[in-house]
């Protein structure tokens, strides 16, 4: 799974012979002695494992360290069974309804005939996809990762439990691999169950030896021979499922992935290697890699050489410092929405083709955003900026959904007294409104951008801004600190442009502090 997997696998087990979600087993359900039972058989391998392994004394040979290597791993595998089970069950218990925290603390909150009418959105807390949505976000917030992956992670765990529980048991006992459980469940997600255990009963005495990949393919095959549906019917379907993400990497560089018909990706690939082979004659300082990305990247951005349309407009934002462009511009770091840190340099490239700018002074010591002053029930462009700026993206924890594709919401709401200001919004995408109107999600706001979250189990995490530094406002009179940018100084000249009060006292910078001996 992970990044490279372009199709979340966000929907349950499908089949005949599957129970709906809400009437299935769940460890507990059927009684203490029979979940005990469970238990044990899941955790007796995993801590035999555990305790062998943390009472070896460290390899002195290289075949030593190899056989260690091979314990670590089945008790990797052994915890991904572990984990499987744990959110297979968990997300079932959520489905029943069971009791939260929140709703012990208020009995009347989710009351099913009040709770559309209050909160405004059509939508009912007795929604089980929206339930499950929660749930996995919950789960995320817990294991620190992306709700994407999480979703991907519930999916295989209910495969696991409720199709292939033969797979599950072999995982629990370390004899096959996470990756080939995963593997499994994803290439039979959509086919009847007869077939699915079918597939799982043909290739499990070899998955107890055969490396992931070999595991992959032979999955593959097992289950393009046996499909019941036809190939064009799949792929129809498949098309569906068309996408296009990005992940940000190191040192200002991020991954594009497109989620297509394989022809078109072929098509889109022989066209761009043709085009970076006629440059390649010549060519000393790049290699055929770059050319290609080269080529990829100048063909949507600039258009193809030649080409008569109008150049595109560049959609991105950048919040670039004003005292580090002044005092150390060739350290200096600016800020691209939506990625996180970038060169200076390469802000200042990308500004100098920005139709406009808009200054937004912020705080050098606390990277926090100052108040920009406007208050009302809808948002002021001016504050929509000022948002924008400091948010840049949903504030749910994990997600990166940009401001466009987000709404300002109200912390606390403006018909309880809630005010508009930078302390009272943030930025939210539609499934978090949800979350936080609809089932519960609680918010507060700890000062400089920073919120807290506490989810309807009762779990919180504080979600500070990507560009805060401290997150708690400094005190009225703080401790000198290190100066942001080490032995930068500052004439009057710089000192007037940036607005500075000649006789303001700016702790880490001397030439602006009194005299000691009183002159």
């Amino acid at each position: 799974m992970g990044k490279l997997a372009a199709r979340q696998m966000n929907t349950g087990p499908e089949g005949s012979g599957v129970p709906p979600a809400g009437s299935r087993q769940y460890c507990g359900g059927d009684g203490t002695w029979i979940s005990g039972i469970e238990r044990f058989l899941a955790t007796q391998p995993l801590q035999k494992a555990v305790t062998k392994v943390t009472s070896s004394r460290c390899p002195n040979t290289p075949a030593a360290g190899l056989e260690q290597l091979r314990e670590i791993g089945k008790i990797r595998s052994m915890l991904d069974g572990l984990e499987a089970m744990v959110l297979a069950d968990s997300s079932e218990m959520v489905q029943r309804g069971l009791t939260t925290p929140l709703s012990e603390e208020n009995p009347t909150l989710f009351d099913y005939k009040r709770e559309i009418e209050e909160h405004g959105y059509p939508l009912s807390r007795m929604d089980q996809d929206l339930n499950r949505s929660s749930f996995v976000a919950e789960a995320a917030m817990a294991t620190r990762t992306s709700e994407r992956s999480t979703f991907n992670r519930l999916a295989t765990a209910e495969g696991l439990r409720y199709v292939h529980e033969d797979s599950l048991f072999e995982l629990c006992g370390g004899r096959i691999t996470g990756r080939t459980a995963g593997a499994l469940v994803k290439q039979t997600q959509d086919i009847p169950l007869q077939t699915a255990r079918q597939i799982e009963s043909s290739l499990l005495a070899t998955a107890l030896t055969a490396s992931d990949a070999s595991m992959a393919l032979r999955i593959k095959r097992q289950r393009e021979r046996l499909h019941p549906e036809p190939a064009s019917h799949r792929r129809s379907r498949a098309e569906g499922g068309r996408s296009l993400m990005w992940w940000p990497e190191a040192d200002g560089m991020a991954v594009l992935q497109a989620y297509l018909p394989a022809e078109d990706v072929l098509a889109i690939y022989n066209t761009v290697n043709t085009h970076a082979g006629r440059l390649l004659v010549g060519e000393e300082d790049r290699h055929v890699g770059q050319l290609r990305a080269d080529v990829f990247r100048d063909s949507l951005i600039d258009g193809w050489p030649g080409a008569k349309h109008k150049k595109s407009a560049l959609f991105v934002g950048l919040t670039i410092p004003a005292l580090e462009l002044l005092t150390n511009p060739e350290r200096g770091i600016a800020n691209l929405e939506g990625y996180g840190p970038i060169p200076l340099g390469a802000a200042l490239r990308l500004a100098a083709k920005a139709p406009s700018l808009k200054p937004i002074l912020t705080d050098p010591w606390t990277g926090a955003i100052l108040d920009l002053g406007r208050k009302r029930y809808k948002p002021s462009k001016a504050l929509r900026d000022f948002l924008r700026v400091r948010d840049e993206h949903c504030r749910f924890p994990g997600c990166r959904r940009a401001p466009m594709a987000s709404e300002i919401d109200h912390i606390d709401a403006w018909a309880t007294g809630g005010a508009t200001s930078e302390k009272n919004a943030q930025y939210l995408c539609k499934r978090h409104q949800v979350y936080k109107h609809v089932l519960g999600w609680e918010v507060v706001h700890m000062g400089n951008g920073s919120i807290q979250w506490r989810t309807p189990h009762g779990m919180t995490q504080l979600e500070l801004p990507d560009g805060l530094i401290y997150p708690h406002p400094l005190n009225p009179e703080p401790e000198p600190r290190q100066l942001m940018l080490p032995g930068g100084h500052l004439d009057q000249q710089t000192r007037r442009l940036l607005g500075w009060d000649e006789h303001e006292q700016v702790p880490g910078y001397p030439e602006n502090e009194p005299d000691a001996s009183g002159a």
